[in-house]
Protein backbone atom coordinates (compact mmCIF):
# COMPACT_ATOMS: atom_id res chain seq x y z
CA UNK A 1 0.00 0.00 0.00
CA UNK A 2 1.36 3.40 -1.00
CA UNK A 3 1.61 6.26 1.51
CA UNK A 4 -1.35 8.12 -0.04
CA UNK A 5 -3.53 4.99 0.23
CA UNK A 6 -2.50 4.50 3.86
CA UNK A 7 -3.21 8.17 4.58
CA UNK A 8 -6.77 7.69 3.29
CA UNK A 9 -7.19 4.42 5.22
CA UNK A 10 -6.09 5.90 8.55
CA UNK A 11 -7.92 9.19 8.01
CA UNK A 12 -5.11 11.56 7.09
CA UNK A 13 -6.07 14.28 4.64
CA UNK A 14 -3.23 15.38 2.35
CA UNK A 15 -2.29 19.03 2.74
CA UNK A 16 -3.76 19.43 6.24
CA UNK A 17 -0.53 19.27 8.24
CA UNK A 18 -0.53 15.46 8.03
CA UNK A 19 -0.23 13.79 11.41
CA UNK A 20 2.40 11.08 11.35
CA UNK A 21 1.14 9.17 14.42
CA UNK A 22 -1.68 7.25 12.70
CA UNK A 23 0.62 6.39 9.80
CA UNK A 24 3.36 5.07 12.11
CA UNK A 25 0.80 3.07 14.12
CA UNK A 26 -0.71 1.59 10.96
CA UNK A 27 2.64 0.58 9.48
CA UNK A 28 4.06 -0.88 12.69
CA UNK A 29 0.87 -2.86 13.33
CA UNK A 30 0.84 -4.15 9.73
CA UNK A 31 4.45 -5.31 10.02
CA UNK A 32 3.86 -6.94 13.42
CA UNK A 33 0.75 -8.77 12.17
CA UNK A 34 2.59 -10.06 9.08
CA UNK A 35 5.44 -11.38 11.23
CA UNK A 36 3.00 -12.97 13.70
CA UNK A 37 1.04 -14.59 10.87
CA UNK A 38 4.19 -16.15 9.39
CA UNK A 39 5.17 -17.53 12.80
CA UNK A 40 1.63 -18.78 13.51
CA UNK A 41 1.56 -20.65 10.18
CA UNK A 42 4.89 -22.32 10.95
CA UNK A 43 4.05 -23.21 14.54
CA UNK A 44 0.54 -24.48 13.88
CA UNK A 45 1.69 -26.74 11.05
CA UNK A 46 2.39 -29.55 13.54
CA UNK A 47 -1.35 -29.85 14.32
CA UNK A 48 -1.00 -28.78 17.94
CA UNK A 49 -2.73 -25.69 19.27
CA UNK A 50 -0.41 -22.72 19.00
CA UNK A 51 1.26 -21.25 22.03
CA UNK A 52 0.11 -17.94 23.44
CA UNK A 53 2.65 -15.16 23.23
CA UNK A 54 3.49 -15.52 26.94
CA UNK A 55 3.97 -19.28 26.54
CA UNK A 56 6.17 -18.71 23.49
CA UNK A 57 8.25 -16.13 25.37
CA UNK A 58 8.67 -18.55 28.31
CA UNK A 59 9.82 -21.25 25.87
CA UNK A 60 12.25 -18.82 24.26
CA UNK A 61 13.62 -17.89 27.68
CA UNK A 62 13.96 -21.55 28.72
CA UNK A 63 15.74 -22.45 25.47
CA UNK A 64 18.12 -19.50 25.86
CA UNK A 65 18.92 -20.44 29.47
CA UNK A 66 19.49 -24.05 28.40
CA UNK A 67 21.95 -22.91 25.71
CA UNK A 68 23.77 -20.80 28.33
CA UNK A 69 23.94 -23.78 30.70
CA UNK A 70 21.83 -22.08 33.38
CA UNK A 71 19.46 -23.89 35.72
CA UNK A 72 15.92 -22.46 35.81
CA UNK A 73 13.24 -22.86 38.47
CA UNK A 74 9.60 -21.80 38.47
CA UNK A 75 10.40 -18.82 40.71
CA UNK A 76 12.75 -17.57 37.98
CA UNK A 77 9.89 -17.64 35.46
CA UNK A 78 7.66 -15.75 37.91
CA UNK A 79 10.28 -13.04 38.41
CA UNK A 80 11.45 -12.65 34.82
CA UNK A 81 7.93 -12.44 33.38
CA UNK A 82 6.33 -10.65 36.35
CA UNK A 83 3.59 -13.26 36.70
CA UNK A 84 1.93 -14.87 39.68
CA UNK A 85 2.79 -18.33 40.87
CA UNK A 86 -0.54 -19.74 39.69
CA UNK A 87 -0.01 -18.31 36.19
CA UNK A 88 3.51 -19.74 36.00
CA UNK A 89 2.22 -23.11 37.21
CA UNK A 90 -0.44 -23.15 34.47
CA UNK A 91 2.04 -22.25 31.74
CA UNK A 92 4.59 -24.83 32.87
CA UNK A 93 1.92 -27.52 33.27
CA UNK A 94 0.76 -26.96 29.68
CA UNK A 95 4.32 -26.95 28.33
CA UNK A 96 5.00 -30.18 30.20
CA UNK A 97 1.83 -31.80 28.80
CA UNK A 98 2.92 -30.79 25.30
CA UNK A 99 6.28 -32.47 25.85
CA UNK A 100 8.27 -29.23 25.65
CA UNK A 101 9.68 -29.27 29.19
CA UNK A 102 10.34 -31.56 32.12
CA UNK A 103 10.22 -30.57 35.78
CA UNK A 104 12.76 -32.52 37.80
CA UNK A 105 13.14 -32.55 41.58
CA UNK A 106 16.41 -31.32 43.03
CA UNK A 107 18.26 -33.93 45.07
CA UNK A 108 18.78 -31.63 48.07
CA UNK A 109 15.24 -30.19 48.12
CA UNK A 110 12.39 -32.11 46.46
CA UNK A 111 10.21 -28.98 46.63
CA UNK A 112 12.53 -27.27 44.13
CA UNK A 113 11.85 -28.39 40.57
CA UNK A 114 14.43 -27.66 37.92
CA UNK A 115 12.87 -26.93 34.51
CA UNK A 116 14.60 -28.48 31.53
CA UNK A 117 13.72 -28.23 27.85
CA UNK A 118 13.21 -31.37 25.82
CA UNK A 119 14.61 -32.26 22.43
CA UNK A 120 11.17 -31.49 21.00
CA UNK A 121 11.41 -27.93 22.36
CA UNK A 122 14.87 -27.49 20.89
CA UNK A 123 13.59 -28.69 17.50
CA UNK A 124 10.68 -26.25 17.69
CA UNK A 125 13.12 -23.46 18.52
CA UNK A 126 15.13 -24.32 15.39
CA UNK A 127 11.95 -24.10 13.28
CA UNK A 128 11.01 -20.78 14.87
CA UNK A 129 14.50 -19.37 14.38
CA UNK A 130 14.49 -20.49 10.75
CA UNK A 131 11.07 -18.90 10.19
CA UNK A 132 12.15 -15.66 11.86
CA UNK A 133 15.27 -15.55 9.69
CA UNK A 134 13.21 -16.11 6.52
CA UNK A 135 10.66 -13.44 7.50
CA UNK A 136 13.39 -10.95 8.42
CA UNK A 137 15.10 -11.49 5.05
CA UNK A 138 11.80 -10.83 3.32
CA UNK A 139 11.18 -7.78 5.53
CA UNK A 140 14.42 -6.04 4.54
CA UNK A 141 14.49 -7.23 0.92
CA UNK A 142 15.70 -4.41 -1.31
CA UNK A 143 17.01 -2.30 1.59
CA UNK A 144 20.66 -1.40 1.97
CA UNK A 145 22.54 -1.82 5.26
CA UNK A 146 22.52 1.98 5.61
CA UNK A 147 18.74 2.12 5.14
CA UNK A 148 18.21 -0.56 7.77
CA UNK A 149 20.54 1.24 10.16
CA UNK A 150 18.77 4.56 9.51
CA UNK A 151 15.35 2.97 10.08
CA UNK A 152 16.45 1.52 13.42
CA UNK A 153 18.06 4.79 14.51
CA UNK A 154 14.98 6.83 13.61
CA UNK A 155 12.57 4.39 15.22
CA UNK A 156 14.65 4.34 18.41
CA UNK A 157 14.75 8.12 18.42
CA UNK A 158 10.95 8.28 18.09
CA UNK A 159 10.57 5.79 20.94
CA UNK A 160 12.90 7.80 23.17
CA UNK A 161 10.99 11.00 22.32
CA UNK A 162 7.81 9.43 23.66
CA UNK A 163 9.48 8.29 26.89
CA UNK A 164 10.16 11.87 28.00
Amino acid sequence: MEMEDVKKTVGISPGTGDHIGPYVRHLSKSIRLAIDEALDQELSSDGKPRLTSVQAHVMGYLNMQHELGNVVYQKDIEQVFHIQRSTATGILKLLEQRGSIRRECEEKDARMKRITVTEQARATKKRVDSTIERVEKQLVKGLTEDEIKTYIELTEKMRRNLEK
